[in-house]
């Protein structure tokens, strides 16, 4: 099992056979609505289904599954506090659930909060089942021949889409060598401060290496002008992909109509908070 946030699942799974432009676009459908939704059990319904096909239909171990939520995590908890803290109603209007000196915590503020916490984690999920399943050549491929990407973009897509469990590997090779040559980690805001400018000098010297490297691949394979190009493999669309992509647009649509037949869903009324 890799270990990097951003690489593809090493593991055979139903996912993982289907066209990348399907399981992309169904993704992008599902994050849109969720957009557009304004109440925690509707977001919460297809979160959980999201993570079930995450698990399930593409075979990811939960662990990698916690480990790629965590930045997604942090974003919601983010939400939920400055939510709470900073409600944009009147405290008035609702129900004051704590009181600790100039703070006021009311129960419509922390249910802002969870909302957009709750969609911080549809986002992860949905984007943790594509990229988790999905093998970034494969992704490029049908990137160019069923959505029409010109080669050249679609290899820098490639090129940066590798670089990222990359970046991740140097990164902790970076951090192996100062502790090899006894740079340890820093204390306080200054060491802190440091131990970033020790990390980021490497890091960003190898990013631009690393885009010299991928724009002189890019001229010498002749990305720099219109061409025809032959490809050693081809990625089509299949029926599995038309019966995923209608069987989650389906499960989608059921989520909305029970959400909305027991009074749970509650659509963007223009504004950003209720």
């Amino acid at each position: 099992m890799r270990s990097s946030l951003f690489s593809s699942y090493e593991r055979s799974s139903f996912l993982s056979t289907l066209n990348p432009s399907v399981k992309l676009a169904v993704s992008i459908v599902f994050m849109v609505v969720a957009t557009g939704i304004f109440d925690m059990v509707t977001l919460g319904m297809l979160f959980v289904l999201g993570l079930i096909g995450t698990l399930f239909l593409g075979r990811v171990h939960p662990q990698a599954v916690l480990k790629g939520l965590v930045p997604f995590a942090l974003f919601a908890l983010g939400y939920l506090w400055m939510n709470a803290l900073f409600p944009r109603v009147d405290p008035d209007e609702s129900t004051v659930l704590l009181r600790l000196g100039p703070v006021t915590v009311i129960e419509q503020g922390v249910l802002n909060g969870l909302t957009f916490g709750l969609r911080a984690l549809g986002f992860g999920v949905y984007s943790m089942l594509f990229v988790s399943t999905t093998e970034p050549t494969d992704f490029v491929l049908s990137l160019v021949r069923q959505l029409k990407i010109p080669p050249r973009i679609a290899y820098g897509t490639l090129a940066a889409y590798r670089y990222l469990p990359m970046l991740e590997s140097e990164f902790q090779q970076i951090r192996a060598a100062h502790r090899i040559r006894g740079v340890g980690e820093g204390m306080g805001l200054k060491g802190r401060i440091v131990q970033i400018y020790r990390y980021t000098v490497p890091l960003l010297a190898s990013a631009i290496r690393q885009a010299g490297r991928v724009a002189d691949a890019m001229e010498s394979r002749g990305f720099t002008g219109s061409r025809e190009r032959s490809y050693y493999r081809e990625v089509r669309l299949k029926a599995r992909d038309g019966a995923y992509a209608a069987a989650a647009l389906g499960l989608l649509g059921a989520v909305l109509l029970v959400s909305a037949h027991f009074e749970f869903l509650s659509l963007w009324s223009g504004t950003l908070w209720s």
